[in-house]
């Protein structure tokens, strides 16, 4: 009996050694220097391992980790951890220290610097703030950015591992370890929503952030939704930006040929009657505070520092978003062949005389084009206008070829109208490419009317996936055209539909 206890007793110990081995890398690590074949590199980096077994850097998960306890294993998958990529044999590790040897048998150690559970901080420092202002002998430069002293003992800037932290309740002081605020700080507390950090150089201000506050007080605040800032920041710009629930932001500024797409994190005081907007640039309209001089259903007024602006809400549309999911790699077999062949039969219009003589007497198609404006539910939308010319005695059909987004009314003097020229090789337009598939028969309605139409998926080279609606007894006419290009940075999302056959 007693050799069962003892069996036991061994067992719940060897059971929780690897409890706590697993608990020890929840955390944040400091990695000072890389090694590699012999050469030591500095880094200075700090790597956030947490119980998820994802790897943080710079407040962006770029990673994952795992731990194989049997075989004393740690493997990561991290491109920007280098040597360290792949399995690495644990050398060493406590609530203090991790060491690493890869398969080249360079050794690496992070450091711990994030307290453990038993030791964490809870004090009247402890939580969120807002960094407002920082001051220096003779200069005063306004921060606006979120901190949060976190009580694992972390300071964080913007949701990033900025240094450690810790609080001496005897003389009143901070302790910062970082590379810019290092020593200790003098606190004053005007009340208990301000923070003043003091030493001989620098003068810090903070103010309590209450998160649960701001989230009600953002859905109150009548700016949810996307607001449209025309001649901002220029004559030749435009701006839209979008507040969404419970405090993020998205703002895209538009000009001739170009597009910016940037965002952050949005606070409405309802008593100061404030709108601050963290996570722009320092020349960035709109940066830091605004003071809202105006708000109601439609027009929203904002003033920061000495410059106006004026925006108008930008109604979300009651068009429908339908992203195109498939992939140029879906037409395609396991070997490479190519699927869909025989489709070219299944198309509608095979005859370019039937063509030629359906839009004989058709001067011009209007299209609605409807551009999704990034990060919100919101288009632009204008009218677009193809002209045709349909000649049977010449054998002539061309349509101007408004599916790239403009018309002879809009075109750029130093432009062409693209045109289609309709033959026997040319039964697609308005596709580039001849990667497609017939998907079907589907009766729509568009403006210009109901129709029964086959129904086109593409892809193109340029990741772009389209699909387009043929109507069936109107040859050469197009009554819908979705183009979709998924892509974070780069993409886009166009309708063209049909309005009207002149």
């Amino acid at each position: 009996m007693k050799k069962l206890i003892i069996l036991g007793i061994v067992l719940i110990t060897f059971i929780g050694s690897i409890n706590a081995q697993s608990n020890y890398i929840d955390g944040v690590w400091k990695l000072s220097n890389m090694k590699d074949a012999g050469e030591i590199y500095p880094v200075n980096m700090h790597v956030v391992f947490n119980n998820a077994g994802e790897i943080n850097i710079s407040g962006a998960n770029v990673g994952t980790w795992s731990q194989n306890e049997t075989e004393n294993t740690f493997t990561i998958s991290c491109p920007y951890l280098g040597v360290l990529e792949g399995e690495n044999k644990i050398e060493a590790l406590n609530d203090s220290e991790l060491k690493l040897s890869n398969a080249n048998g360079d050794v690496n150690s992070f450091q711990k610097i994030s307290l453990p559970k038993n030791k964490e901080l809870h004090n009247k420092i402890t939580g969120d703030w807002f960094f407002e202002i920082m001051e220096t002998t003779g200069k005063t430069e306004i921060v606006n950015q979120f901190a949060t002293f976190n009580k694992n003992g972390i300071f964080y800037m913007q949701g990033m591992v900025f240094g450690t932290w810790n609080y001496n309740e005897s003389s009143n002081t901070i302790i910062l370890d970082n590379k810019d605020f290092k020593g200790e700080y003098a606190i004053s507390q005007p009340n208990k929503n301000k923070l003043v950090l003091n030493t001989d150089e620098y003068k810090i201000y903070f103010s309590k952030i209450d998160k649960q506050k701001t989230i009600n007080e953002n859905k109150e605040s009548g700016l949810i939704g996307t607001w449209e800032f025309k001649e901002v920041p220029d004559a030749y710009a435009t701006t839209f930006i979008s507040f969404k629930e419970p405090d993020e932001f998205t703002i895209i500024q538009k000009q001739e040929g170009m597009t910016s797409k940037f965002g952050g994190i949005w606070m409405f005081n309802k008593e100061e009657m404030s709108l601050i907007m963290v996570g722009l640039r320092g020349g960035d309209a709109f940066n830091g505070e605004n003071k809202i001089l105006k708000i109601d259903g439609e027009t929203v007024a904002l003033k920061n520092n000495s410059t106006n602006y004026q925006g108008n809400r930008k109604a979300e549309d009651n068009i429908k978003i339908e992203h195109l999911s498939f992939t140029k790699k879906d037409f395609y077999d396991e070997t490479g062949d190519y699927k869909y062949y025989d489709d070219d039969q299944k198309l509608p219009w095979n005859s370019s005389y039937k063509m030629m003589n359906d839009l004989a007497n058709v001067k011009q198609l209007i299209y609605s084009y409807s551009k999704l404006i990034e990060g919100t539910s919101s288009f632009e939308t204008k009218t677009l206008t193809a002209n045709v010319v349909a000649n049977i005695q010449e054998g002539i059909l061309s349509i101007d070829n408004i599916f790239k987004g403009y018309d002879r009314f809009n075109i750029t003097e130093d432009s062409e109208m693209p045109t289609n020229n309709y033959d026997e090789y040319n039964k697609l337009f308005p596709l580039d490419e001849d990667t497609f598939r017939v998907v079907g028969e589907e009766e729509i309605t568009v403006p210009a009317g109901s129709f029964n139409c086959t129904v086109i998926e593409a892809a193109s080279s340029f990741d772009e996936n389209i699909k387009l609606w043929m109507i069936n007894d109107k040859p050469g006419i197009i009554a819908k055209v979705i183009n979709d290009k998924p892509d974070e940075s780069f993409g886009h999302y166009y309708i063209y539909e049909l309005q009207e056959i002149k």
